[in-house]
């Protein structure tokens, strides 16, 4: 589930590169969480309209930072990034995560989680350097809108776990895409009417509300019931890479060494991090053959 989740998650960036042009960020992102907060609704029912009228406010405040503001700055970021670009910079979300959980919920920043950050500063240095975009105005005001989206991402979840303990999963991904399609309605509309839009930017529409945000938010809430959050957040080492595949096979967009040395640099980073286990599982080290066992053990202390 989680290589499925990071597959039609690295899509996303792949949609949104097609359809933002055509259609205009706002109207892409009011889209994408209209249509599929109507979906999610025809499937949940009135169990979710509760959940709304006991909860509005805060439903409110998630859907404002999980949904209409990421969604119209990633939409935003891709008229000038490309796909993998943008997936990768969109995995700084752990590293904000950290960063307001610890001002907001009182977590404790580590020397491994400092470490991480500081990894994952450079990681953003060397991907927008390297990059082969003109580094000129255009670039970098794209490159911090997908970095405030994932500050965004960081904020709302840290308001999920402060204000909607004991809400189901399919209930939050419901009620924050209902009220996020509501807020953002009239901003869409100020910004004019949506462009020409060609058979591809629909199928990415499509795509984008049913696969890459209807699908993807319960099955993500479903992951995390049934694992640890550090285990269900390394989907975010998942959707970088097929960020980058689905731009290279669909779009042709180049991978270059500065996608690949960032890519590396945003490993590192979030294994930091997320407080990854470095250890080998050991019914993989029982399979190893003698001599690399014997090679690698440690040595004994006295």
């Amino acid at each position: 589930m989680l290589l499925f989740l990071g597959a039609i998650w690295g899509g996303a960036y792949l949609f949104m590169r097609v359809a933002a042009p055509q259609v205009g960020p706002l109207w892409t992102a009011e889209i994408r969480i209209a249509l599929a907060a109507l979906i999610l609704l025809a499937v949940t029912g009135p169990r979710t309209w509760r959940t709304l009228r006991a909860r509005a406010l805060p439903l409110a405040a998630v859907g404002l930072a999980f949904s209409a503001i990421p969604f119209s700055l990633i939409s935003f970021a891709s008229l000038t990034l490309p796909v993998g670009l943008g997936a990768l910079l969109n995995a700084a979300t752990p590293i904000f995560t950290a960063l307001v959980a610890a001002a907001f919920i009182g977590h404790r920043l580590t020397a491994r989680t400092l470490v991480g950050m500081a990894v994952g500063v450079v990681a953003v240095l060397v991907l927008v350097g390297w990059s082969p975009l003109p580094l000129g105005p255009s670039t970098l005001i794209a490159v911090g809108a997908a970095l405030s989206a994932a500050f965004s991402y960081a904020v709302g979840g840290t308001l999920v776990r402060r204000f909607l303990p004991g809400v189901s999963g399919t209930e939050i991904a419901t009620g924050q895409l209902t009220t996020g399609a509501i807020i953002l309605l009239p901003f869409a509309i100020l910004s004019g009417a949506p462009g020409s839009v060609g058979v591809d930017a629909i199928a990415a529409l499509v795509g984008l509300a049913t696969v890459s945000t209807a699908l993807a938010w319960p099955l993500f809430f479903r992951v995390s019931g049934r694992t640890t959050p550090t285990v269900a957040s390394t989907v975010t080492f998942i959707v970088p890479a097929f960020g980058i595949l689905w731009g290279a096979i669909a779009l042709g967009e180049p991978v270059g060494l500065e996608l690949i040395a960032g890519f590396s640099l945003v490993m590192v980073s979030l294994a930091l991090v997320l407080q990854v286990p470095l250890r080998m599982p050991v019914g993989l080290w029982a399979r190893l053959p003698h001599p690399v066992r014997w090679a690698t053990a440690p040595r004994a202390t006295t």
